[in-house]
């Protein structure tokens, strides 16, 4: 703004939402949205907020998170370190090699957690860019803390089996070590548009599992067949590489992983008793279209 303030986060989102208004769908009925001052409403009257915070809340009813506040918050301290850098660039890479010229692509990271990885990429585009990114995840409090960054991009609380955006709305769709549902990615996915998903090769993080479970190994073969099962696989890059984890990061990274939740390592875990220096990066990075399986 020339006079110098703050733009409000609650405007950047009106902003976002006004220029794709078309893209969205009300999750309740699946009617067309329309932008009331500070939100979106439909024909039926179902109507969305946006919070203070500057993201929207667009799941139909209230849901158990899947993952505790404290492993996104871990996960944002370890990213914001440069664990996955080597990623971003390569995702950095793929995005700008598929997306329009014309410069005004959707770009959505569906179960973008807090938001690490998209914010990343947004950082990494030309800032005349008119590209708008979207976050979506089912946890509030994950959105929560990815609205809490700055940047131009809008975060949505979003059930991934009930996506808000209309069909074929969405021009390049991340799902970035984060469960899929394909047949709402082959819905809202435009004619040309592409999926971007990463999954976990066997030596990913091996020093944690072998810590934790006396196993080093991990197979994500189901998970590359499903999506090449819906999916026509255009391009798969291998990314692998060593991290140096220095020891105050350690406590992070145990919380970090869905490896320690849910189980009962975590009740007994002490990072003192874990000596780890280096962490394995093992990525796949799976790019698809519709069409021709």
């Amino acid at each position: 703004m020339d006079d110098g303030r703050k733009i409000k986060k609650k405007d950047i989102a009106k902003e976002n939402i006004k220029r794709n208004i078309g893209r969205f769908k009300c999750p309740v009925c699946g009617g067309p949205m329309h932008l009331k001052e500070y939100g979106l409403s439909c024909s039926l009257k179902h109507s969305f907020d946006i919070s203070k915070n500057g993201y929207i809340n667009l799941l139909t009813s209230s849901k158990r998170p899947v993952y505790p506040k404290e492993l996104f918050e871990a996960r944002h301290r370890v990213l914001s370190r440069g664990l996955f850098d080597p990623l971003i660039d390569t995702l950095f890479f793929v995005l700008e090699k598929y997306i329009d010229k014309r410069n005004d692509a959707f770009v959505l990271d569906a179960g973008c957690g807090e938001g690490s990885h998209l914010h990343a990429l947004y950082r990494k585009t030309d800032e005349k860019s008119k590209i708008t990114f979207i976050g979506a995840d089912i946890s509030k409090e994950a959105i929560h803390l990815a609205a809490a960054s700055a940047g131009n991009i809008l975060w949505t609380v979003a059930d991934l089996t009930r996506l808000p955006f209309t069909d074929e709305s969405i021009d390049i769709l991340f799902n970035i070590l984060s469960p899929a549902n394909y047949p709402e990615f082959e819905r809202i996915l435009s004619e040309d548009g592409i999926v971007i998903k990463v999954i976990p090769n066997p030596q990913y993080l091996k020093e944690l599992r072998e810590a934790l479970y006396n196993q080093n190994r991990y197979s994500g073969d189901r998970v590359a067949e499903y999506f090449s099962n819906h999916l026509k696989v255009i391009e798969n890059r291998d990314i692998r590489y060593q991290f140096k984890v220095d020891e105050d990061l350690l406590p992070d990274f145990i919380r970090m992983t869905p490896l320690t939740w849910g189980t009962k390592v975590d009740e007994k875990l002490d990072p003192k008793d874990i000596r780890i220096k280096e962490i394995t990066v093992d990525l796949s990075v799976l790019v698809g279209r519709k069409g021709k399986r």
